[in-house]
């Protein structure tokens, strides 16, 4: 059957749909909201901000200038301390008994003053007992020297009886506070030498350090030799490199931390002391793929253990021997450090002779602004 269609008078009609109102924007409304939010963020955070200010930017130029004014005044020993017998530029003890040092049931020993107090305890523990064995006293850590100043004060106090400081801050505990240097780590030889050296990083297009002008180097401290002092006088007497006018540095305070730095591009060259760094690399942690030498120094005396110009004799020549007797073994932390820089025993220092080219420096760098006046 076909389809019969439909008329239009047989389907009903249909309604038209009501008229939709005009819909009212709500986007001046969402505007209104974000500006609040983003000017309610602003202003906490400049509230923050204002209770808890950012320390000022360092002036390392500043800190170097002031430092080398504190060194000039620490280049020949300081009223109170004579050097007569033997002439050897560090502080006689005194011959009156009265002068000496009074050290009770305990002798107070520490590593350099920069050290953690804890770790370092630990780590050389096994010489303290060394230390107690042939004193007969007990060894305690010094624990509250933090820093080389705080160190330098406990020896001129006579509050720190053994300790050791760095190779650069050698010359000025000698002459502003009395101390004896008297051993260094050795190798089985009695030897004991390291070199500053320049690193950059192995894909460096650095080839060498005239190549550093306008780069930033990273320096330790500017209390250490070969991590700032050494340097800043190898720039600038072998290839014309002036601290601030011809490149850049900061400073990062290790030296296995500057070589991390370096690595993590935070600086285009690092100094550092190569025995330190080989400790680093054998103990796997440094890479040695990961950067270069550009330049090593003469050597230089290591790190040095000493004594307070006014201990005891008698107690002084029981210091001596726990450090002529010592070695150094596999079983202890600091042994495994000392070995992995090839150190086996302590070997007595001559100060006037093994720090000359050290006192050397120091003396030169005193006059650096002078000269760089001078030139300009």
């Amino acid at each position: 059957m076909s389809e019969v269609p439909s008329t239009p008078s047989s389907q009903p009609p249909v309604a038209s749909p009501p008229p939709v109102p005009p819909r009212r924007s709500t986007w001046g409304y969402t505007l209104a909201v974000i500006v609040l939010l983003v000017a309610g963020a602003v202003g906490y955070y400049y509230y923050e901000k204002s209770q808890n200010p950012e320390p000022p930017p360092v002036d390392e130029l500043k800190a170097l200038r002031e430092y080398l004014i504190r060194l000039a005044a620490a280049q020949q020993l300081a009223p109170g301390y004579t050097d007569v017998n033997p002439k050897d530029l560090v502080a006689d003890t005194p011959t009156d008994p009265n002068q000496w040092v009074v050290v009770g049931d305990e002798l107070t020993f520490t590593v350099v003053g920069t050290d953690d107090p804890v770790q370092a305890a630990e780590q050389w523990n096994d010489f303290m007992q060394a230390l107690e064995k042939a004193t007969g006293k007990k060894v305690v850590y010094l624990d509250t020297v933090r820093t080389i100043d705080e160190q330098l004060a406990a020896v001129r106090e006579g509050r720190l009886h053994v300790t050791a400081f760095n190779t650069g801050a050698v010359p000025t505990a000698v002459n502003s506070a009395g101390f004896v240097p008297l051993f260094a780590p050795a190798n089985p030889q009695g030897k004991y030498f390291y070199e500053m050296e320049i690193l950059v990083a192995a894909d460096s297009s650095i080839q060498k350090p005239a190549d550093l002008r306008g780069k930033r180097i990273g320096f330790v401290a500017l209390s250490s030799n070969s991590g700032a002092k050494a340097p800043l006088l190898v720039l600038r007497e072998e290839f014309e490199l002036s601290p601030g006018h011809d490149y850049q540095f900061g400073f990062t305070g290790d030296h296995i931390r500057s070589v991390k730095e370096l690595i993590a591009g935070k600086y285009d060259a690092v100094c550092v002391a190569n025995d330190l760094l080989r400790r680093a690399e054998a103990s796997g942690e440094l890479d040695p793929t990961k950067y270069r030498s550009i330049y090593k120094s003469k050597p230089f005396p290591p790190l040095c253990f000493g004594v307070p110009h006014h201990l005891p004799p008698a107690l002084q020549a029981k210091v001596k021997t726990a450090f002529t007797d010592y070695r150094f073994t596999e079983n202890t932390p600091a042994g495994r450090r000392a070995l992995a820089q090839g150190h086996t025993q302590f070997a007595p220092v001559n100060y006037e002779k093994d720090w000359e080219f050290v006192r050397q420096i120091d003396d030169t760098l005193t006059r650096l602004f002078d000269r760089e006046a001078g030139a300009r």
